[in-house]
């Protein structure tokens, strides 16, 4: 059952009977590029943005695999890439060029530093990493004006809750739209999470995040003292 829910009157949206054309293999569209080859697996987008709206679509290829996926349409707002560190795990992206650093008592005042190079992308930086030929094809007549295409699993889907309308912040797999987590933004605050495959409903996005870093060897995050919080938001322009 969907938990994608309407402002009008409920009704199911239909199925759409997708048949492609070689093996439906998700993985091969996290490439740079879209396919396979020497292409190498990009680091993938971390993006801001609405839900405008979802349709419903059923994947079947040659061999007669077949899955169920949910599209959302986001319409982006603000997009960064994804960034690691020379182990392989996650750390937080420079959101923006420049920070803001505290130069009076009880953060009375502060001046602008440059941060180093910003990850900070473009919409067309982003539609040219996740839009895919293939799968352009499928979903091109039902993406509304200024948004984009994010696949998730149906039955990822059926782990949260999702209203048209409202702001969500997710991760791609690589440099292609298939989702691997999913959180709501309320009022510019994370409430809800569903890491794909790995939470559902409820479950905080700070709550999966210190779990993961915990687990990794990086650096502890320090408690601020005094006077250390005008630091910039994560997601200032």
């Amino acid at each position: 059952m969907s938990r994608i829910y309407h402002d009008s009157a409920l009704q199911n949206k239909p199925v759409h009977d997708e048949r492609v054309p070689g093996p439906w293999e998700p993985a091969a569209f996290q490439r740079f590029g879209g396919g396979g080859g020497t292409s190498v697996i990009g680091q993938g987008v971390l993006l801001e943005g609405t839900l405008v709206d979802f349709s419903r679509h059923s994947i079947t290829d040659p061999k007669g695999k077949k899955e169920r996926w949910y599209i959302l349409y986001l319409k982006p707002d603000k997009i960064h890439r994804r960034k690691f560190d020379n182990k392989g795990n996650e750390i937080e992206p420079n959101f923006s060029d420049t920070k803001k650093v505290n130069t009076g008592y009880l953060m009375s005042s502060y001046k602008v530093e440059a941060k180093g190079e910003t990850d900070k992308l473009s919409a067309e930086d982003l539609k040219q990493l996740v839009n895919k030929t293939l799968l352009t094809k499928i979903t091109e007549r039902l993406t509304p004006p200024d948004t984009l295409a994010f696949w998730l699993p149906e039955s990822d889907v059926e782990k949260t809750e999702l209203e048209l309308g409202e702001q969500l912040r997710v991760k791609t797999v690589g440099d292609g739209p298939f989702l691997f987590s999913l959180a709501k933004v309320d009022g510019g605050t994370v409430t809800k999470c569903n890491f794909a495959g790995d939470a559902h409903t409820g479950a905080s996005w700070t709550d999966n995040i210190m779990s993961k870093k915990s687990q990794s060897s990086s650096p502890k995050l320090e408690r601020r003292g005094q006077g250390d919080g005008a630091e910039d938001d994560e997601w200032d322009d």
